[in-house]
């Protein structure tokens, strides 16, 4: 396999290409396929164009860069590639390293990203383990492969072994002298740093981007598309003016590119954030339905974690459990939302130990964090009506950094309100300008029975008339019509179904009085 003479490579293309005969095309194809791939891709994908669906069903690293594969693979054609132990026995190490790039690549196409992390895997312990000379080479292969293998890891929610793959991916680029290289794997940077919570670095990204040259056409949809989806998640996040008009530039719901998952990421959390939780179940349908199941992969997080919390703002809190109850240790996010209903719903013990369970997540990515905190401090909230002075300062300091405005959106307003007292003047300024402009969500207080009233509460559900109340409870009639009065002034209601359907909403309803 030739991986360095481009312009013996392109040549024995044209020579194979007039020949006309489609095997001859192909073997050529396959044999140069580095520097056809990365100096002729034009002519390369005009020849593999050309080619019979026989030919290339044999030969997967020509099926790989087909235009058409990616886009069946994400309807009715999965394309998951393997080779027998027999074949691969037959290749050379540089054919192998070239195989199990293409079988990483091509269950990633098909939503298998489980799958794909095997063989980026697989292929991590060939670089190390195996030497092959190609991949010594300065113009080598060796910075893709990186590259590949970082973008396996983005698609699985792993942001920080993507990180470290782009890292090595980066160096390995200047040095080869493809001009995309540096642009890809810096786009791919930082849209990761933009997932982790780590704004600034990945606006420092952005910037390096600015500086370099154009993509060339081959790459230039995958380049723009991530840089357009980590410019938007960071105006969202930050809830700048300009956030909304970010949004129609991104990715497709039907997109066949890596980024489809961030761009669905953005869309639902601008939607979310202001107040638009039907326009984010939407947006969620079409993406969901434009694609197949994401077998280990941040998008099922993504989708997952979104209708969560978009049913939880539309007050449809028995679906958001069961997309909770279902996926509720789906990923970060999703069980961030699944604390964000808990608390809804004033279902503090389960808040609390999802708060616990998170908390030891040693791989949780920064913004995570913030956004645990607060949510600790709303369950804090919840359960004493105050905040104690470091929980107070924790609120502050994250509201005068401005890639936390998404998150203290989210969070009830009297969260803010209880942080204001405990501040110096200097310091509730901060807080003004880090809240200002931002419109909390809303939250009912669970009401605040007596035991004798949520006894008789427990009791409606069971008994059919006041009598038996009584009786049951050996009391007069009197005393549970008192009851009765005081609790539904406190439910709102005034009948004992009202009192069921809010005791239900809210759970009040208690194995205690059972």
């Amino acid at each position: 396999m030739n991986f360095h003479d481009s312009d013996k490579a392109i040549e024995d293309l044209e020579r194979a290409v007039a020949s006309r005969r489609p095997e001859v095309i192909a073997d050529t194809a396959t044999l140069n396929i580095w520097p056809l791939y990365s100096l002729h891709n034009a002519a390369l994908i005009s020849a593999v164009k050309a080619l019979p669906s026989s030919v290339l069903d044999r030969r997967p690293i020509l099926k790989i860069i087909h235009p058409l594969t990616p886009v069946l693979a994400r309807t009715n054609r999965p394309f998951k590639p393997l080779v027998t132990a027999e074949t691969a026995r037959g290749m050379s190490p540089a054919e192998l390293d070239v195989m199990t790039l293409v079988q990483m690549v091509g269950f990633r196409f098909s939503g298998d990203v489980s799958a794909s992390l095997i063989y980026a895997k697989r292929l991590e312990d060939r670089i190390t383990q195996t030497r092959v000379e190609s991949r010594e080479r300065a113009d080598g292969p060796l910075w893709f492969y990186h590259f590949h293998i970082g973008s396996t890891y983005l698609t699985a929610g792993d942001f920080t072994q993507a990180l470290l793959q782009f890292a090595t991916a980066r160096q390995l680029g200047r040095l080869s002298g493809q001009r995309d290289a540096e642009r890809l794997i810096l786009g791919r940077m930082a849209l990761s740093h933009a997932l982790r919570g780590s704004l600034v670095d990945a606006e420092n990204a952005l910037g390096e981007l600015a500086t370099l040259p154009e993509p060339t056409p081959v790459h230039r949809d995958a380049c723009i598309m991530t840089v357009r989806a980590a410019a938007a998640i960071i105006a969202v996040d930050q809830m700048t003016d300009t956030a909304e008009d970010l949004l129609p530039g991104l990715d497709p719901y039907d997109s066949i590119l890596l980024t489809w998952p961030e761009a669905l990421l953005a869309r639902t959390r601008w939607l979310i954030a202001t107040h638009r939780p039907d326009e984010a179940l939407e947006a969620i349908r079409l993406a969901r339905d434009a694609h197949p199941v994401q077998h280990g992969a941040f998008a099922n997080d993504v989708i997952n974690s979104t209708s969560i919390e978009a049913l939880t703002d539309l007050g449809e809190t028995t679906a958001a459990r069961r997309v909770a109850d279902t996926h509720g240790e789906c990923g970060a996010l999703t069980r961030l939302a699944v604390i964000r209903l808990a608390l809804t719903e004033s279902r503090l013990d389960a808040a609390a130990k999802g708060i616990v369970r998170l908390r030891r997540d040693e791989d949780l990515a920064p913004g995570h964090r913030t956004q645990l905190v607060l949510l600790d401090a709303w369950l804090e909230m919840q359960r004493t009506g105050s905040l104690d002075s470091e929980t107070a300062r924790h609120v502050w300091r994250f509201a005068t950094r401005t890639e936390n405005r998404r998150m203290l959106a989210g969070v009830p307003g009297p969260l803010i309100d209880l942080v204001r007292p405990q501040l110096s003047a200097e310091d509730a300024q901060d807080l003004e300008a880090g809240v200002s402009g931002l419109s909390h969500i809303e939250t009912q207080p669970r009401p605040k029975l007596t035991n004798g009233e949520l006894r008789v509460l427990n009791a409606l559900a069971t008994h059919s008339t006041t009598a038996k109340i009584a009786s049951s409870f050996h009391v007069s009639p009197n005393t549970i019509k008192s009851q009765l009065k005081s609790m539904y002034r406190k439910l709102g209601c005034s009948t004992r179904e009202e009192a069921i359907l809010i005791a239900s909403r809210t759970h009040l309803f208690t194995s205690e009085f059972s």
